[in-house]
């Protein structure tokens, strides 16, 4: 290398210095400078997975978090949002919903579409879902315009469809699916959908079912060919058993929580295998609370997302009448249910927040906070449970979203402290998405 040479890297080097620094002793001060246009977020107590609430500064630029600082420094120009009194979260993730609607007893649904769905659901703080089945093609569509800006609406991941046996679950609702019955099969299905880029693969395994289900064969070479095309697995099953042979052919995760005790080897073959659960105990455990617990459908929030006919309905004396004499038999249900997840998540086990929404007793958006509340029901604390709607879930998308440095500004600042009540996630002040306030709108 020439002297010339030289001397030009060095005068690089130094100036490289000048612009962006060296490294400092003080990890608290961010490196970049400061523009008119940043947004400081002060005096706020800000959730973050790993140690829970914390009291720190974080500033936003063009809807991402450029840094998290303890105090902000006398040449921060830009603007100052003053949270005292409130209570920072990561933006909510519903990791299985069926995002046409909701169902209402007796009554014709509420079935406005994804669109519309995926914009009302950020009342409720739900800056993303996942639909694990629909139209293919309307999902697709919808996921296009969102991911384009077409409309402000939750961030939307789906499975698109739902691979399943022929007249298995998920056909039985006049919607077309993808039914394998052989390798080849899968093969070609698999080969076929991964050009509409699923966000995760959704797969019916419940062999032991009144329905027809997919063989283990065709089970294992669902996760082998989602696997080569670095997508994740979602498998709706029904027994204990049908855990054991989803961690046993490498299946990412496991939705609904099967009825029975748990055994005590699936907690431990759980945790080994590195698989997820996604209880859905909104589908299947809240229903005794919608009917009698009047809170529920009293709380202001699920005001704010349904129209008044789907809240009558379940009020419906009618519904309480008939149902009233299974009260007890759902509340023992329930305790089991709650003591499997327990024991899930004591094993180490990451479990994710998602409602089945669309289905019975559950809500769109709202259904978040109450599974939340129904997880702290199973011995989740407050922190564990937000941290299982939120961060938890983004990390499973391979998303950052949240407070902290480096993630997608998506957060919910709350009026009141849910770590004193678990309820208080549903009491929000304002819900930014993208660095921008959505909730109210601006």
């Amino acid at each position: 290398m020439n002297l010339v040479t030289r001397l030009k890297r060095s005068v690089i080097f130094v100036l490289t210095l000048g612009v962006f620094g060296c490294a400092s002793d003080n990890q608290n001060e961010p490196q970049a400078k400061y523009l008119v246009s940043d947004v400081a977020f002060v005096n706020g107590h800000v959730f973050n997975a790993e140690d829970g609430f914390v009291d720190n500064v974080f500033i936003v630029r063009e809807g991402a978090v450029i840094a998290n600082v303890k105090n902000l420094t006398s040449d921060f120009s830009g603007k100052i949002v003053d949270l005292a009194g409130k209570w920072v979260i990561p933006g909510l993730i519903d990791m299985h919903t069926h995002s046409y609607g909701n169902f209402i007893p007796n009554a014709k649904n509420d079935s406005p579409g994804t669109e519309v769905i995926a914009q009302r659901i950020l009342k409720a703080g739900v800056t993303g879902f996942v639909d694990l089945f629909g139209y293919e093609k309307k999902l697709f569509e919808v996921r296009a315009k969102q991911r384009s800006g077409a409309f402000v609406g939750a961030d939307m991941y789906t499975s698109l469809t739902c691979f399943t046996a022929p007249k298995g679950h998920c056909s039985e609702y006049g919607i077309p699916t993808r039914t394998v019955t052989t390798v080849e099969e899968v093969k070609s299905q698999m080969d076929d959908l991964a050009q509409y880029k699923p966000d995760v693969i959704k797969i019916v395994y419940q062999p032991t079912d009144d329905q027809p289900s997919i063989s283990k064969e065709v089970f294992a070479q669902l996760v082998k060919s989602a696997d080569e095309f670095g997508i994740k697995t979602i498998v709706h099953i029904k027994t204990w058993q049908d855990v054991r042979d989803a961690v046993e052919v490498g299946a990412s995760a496991v939705t609904h929580v099967p009825r029975g005790k748990i055994p005590l080897d699936v907690p431990v073959l759980m945790a080994q295998s590195g698989m997820v659960m996604i209880p859905t105990l909104a589908v299947h455990n809240d229903f005794v609370n919608f009917l009698f617990d009047e809170s529920v459908l009293d709380a202001p929030l699920l005001k704010q997302l349904v129209p008044e006919s789907l809240i009558a309905a379940y009020k419906s004396q009618s519904l309480l009448e008939k149902y009233k004499d299974r009260k007890a038999e759902v509340e023992v249900r329930n305790r089991i249910a709650f003591a499997a997840v327990n024991a899930i998540h004591k094993a180490g086990v990451r479990v994710l927040v998602g409602t089945d929404a669309g289905n019975w007793n559950t809500v769109q958006g709202y259904s978040v906070h109450r599974e939340m509340k129904l997880l702290s029901e199973a011995g989740f604390t407050p922190e564990e449970a937000i941290a299982a709607a939120s961060t938890y879930a983004t990390e499973f998308l391979g998303m950052k979203v949240g407070t902290n440095e480096g993630e997608r500004a998506n957060f919910v600042v709350l009026n009141t402290s849910p770590t004193k009540n678990i309820l208080n996630t549903q009491d929000i002040a304002f819900v930014v998405k993208d660095g921008k306030v959505v909730v109210p709108k601006e």
